[in-house]
């Protein structure tokens, strides 16, 4: 475009607009229809790059943008991290999942890679890099699916273990082809010790930032906020000043050891992280989208697919191995290896990478960058239309409840049922206190009468109903067209009922 030609600054503050409109948009439709966040901003930044309308034409490999991007590649990791969540979780089956997911992926595709012609470094970042899966994709979809409280949980724990887990396998093969030893011991020897002083550095702020921030609980909100956020950036600095290319290790394992839980602005500070990471994520998504020629494309189709399918068969191995005398029916295993999704940590990695490989004077950026980018919208793709289906064929999906009556009770009793994974639907008959509900980040729907109320019950498949004020409500559920259990807010009948729901 002419206007850009002759006013360069304007590509940047366009760009700043397309992230934002496709933040803004990514989420409503996340939340309303249920597509996944990566698909929204990868569709705008390829509206926005030279397969759309091109207006964004930004060389992320100068050093300025490189570095840009690698902040927020970082901040992504570290909000990833700090929402690994081990309680609750079966350890045996989760380690056995990480470990033969990782280890079959690492085996098999880069042969996979290899035989359509990849040279060794971008074949082994491939492996590398799809290590990873895609909790943020996994999270909308257990939502969505809502299978048992347990399985969803352990699905999501797996997502962000394996990216974790992903991240420092990346660093670590990156940095055995970016070295100049003599042998490859040599290779190997210089990657551990690049990423193991990331990790020390990691330790170190993720240590110092627990004790920290114990001390600091009594502060406001706000300079808490500043201070988890100066921690994932401070770890990600001092790691590259102390070695390069073991930033991204040092946050997560920054973001590992680092404790929310037991501050009393916690869920202020995650809102604050969760807002920063989606503002990173949509940055990152955006521009590596932008730089994609669809046409150029073409040739990496038929490698893409062949790793989808790779990933596809090592899921299912993996999930059988793991799950060998664990208490998981077939139907659930059979949902188990359909969640095989590659989100966010892929994207940022593909991204971040294929900026570095340039810059270290190799070849295969563009390669590894399109390839990936196939892989990952594929794997979307599939396993959310499978995992549809088999939650559908073998009947998982948990039903939901109405809750009847807004108030800070059924807030309550609400917030426990979604915690464990269920979908409580707050009900009202009044405007403003259905805002304020969906404020607390709550389902809640305006009913007028019974038929309402009726007529959601049989949209979610409600299982039964819990009401606030018996008298209040009485009339109402007397005219329901549906039978279900009333139980009232706060009696023992509902807390009995709670605790066989989500047992």
């Amino acid at each position: 475009m002419q206007v850009l030609a002759h006013n360069p600054a304007l590509v940047v503050e366009l760009a700043a607009v397309f992230v934002l409109v496709a933040a803004i948009t990514a989420r409503q439709l996340s939340r309303r229809v249920g597509i996944p966040s990566i698909v929204t901003l990868l569709a705008f930044g390829l509206a926005a790059g030279p397969s759309g309308i091109g207006v964004l034409h930004l060389n992320l490999t100068e050093p300025g943008t490189r570095s840009l991007l690698s902040l927020a590649v970082a901040i992504v990791l570290f909000e990833v991290t700090l929402r690994v969540d081990l309680r609750h979780t079966p350890k045996v089956t989760l380690a056995l999942l990480a470990l033969f997911g990782a280890g079959l992926v690492l085996i098999v595709v880069p042969i996979v890679a290899r035989t359509y012609g990849y040279p060794p470094l971008v074949a082994s970042m491939i492996a590398a890099i799809c290590v990873v899966t895609g909790p943020t994709v996994i999270g909308p979809l257990m939502a969505r699916l809502r299978p048992r409280a347990a399985l969803a949980h352990l699905l999501e724990t797996e997502g962000l273990v394996l990216d974790a887990l992903g991240v420092i396998i990346a660093a670590v093969t990156f940095a055995s082809f970016t070295t100049r030893p003599t042998g490859p011991i040599d290779a190997a020897w210089h990657a551990v010790i690049r990423v193991a002083l990331g990790i020390a550095v990691g330790v170190a702020f993720g240590v110092g930032g627990r004790f920290s921030l114990r001390a600091m609980a009594r502060a406001s909100s706000d300079v808490l906020k500043l201070f988890v956020l100066l921690l994932g950036i401070g770890a990600y600095a001092i790691a590259e000043l102390v070695s390069h290319e073991s930033g991204l290790s040092a946050v997560v394992v920054c973001g590992l050891l680092v404790d929310l839980k037991s501050l009393p602005h916690e869920r202020l500070l995650r809102a604050f992280k969760e807002d920063l990471s989606m503002l990173a994520l949509s940055t990152v998504f955006v521009l590596l989208a932008s730089q994609i020629q669809l046409r150029l494309l073409v040739p990496q189709v038929a490698p893409a697919l062949g790793i989808v399918a790779a990933l596809i068969a090592v899921r299912i191995v993996s999930v059988l191995l793991s799950t060998i005398g664990a208490p998981v029916r077939w139907g659930e295993r059979v949902l188990m290896a359909s969640i095989f999704p590659r989100g966010i940590v892929a994207v940022s990695l593909a991204t971040y990478y294929a900026t570095q490989i340039p810059a270290w004077g190799l070849r295969g950026g563009n390669r590894l960058a399109g390839v990936l980018f196939i892989v990952i919208i594929s794997t979307i793709v599939l396993s959310t239309a499978v995992s549809v289906i088999v939650t559908r064929v073998f009947r998982l999906q948990m039903p939901a409840l109405i809750i009847a009556g807004i108030s800070p009770s059924t807030i309550a009793s609400a917030q426990r049922f979604r915690d464990r994974g269920h979908l409580p639907v707050l009900v009202d008959t009044d405007d403003e206190i259905v805002g304020f509900a969906r404020s607390n980040d709550l389902d809640a729907e305006f009913v007028v009468n019974a038929a309402d109320v009726s007529a959601l019950v049989r949209q979610r498949k409600a299982r039964a109903i819990i009401v606030e004020e018996e008298e209040r409500w009485r009339g109402t559920i007397a005219q329901l067209h549906v039978r279900l259990p009333v139980l009232r807010s706060g009696s023992d009948e509902e807390r009995r009922f709670f605790e066989e729901y989500v047992s």
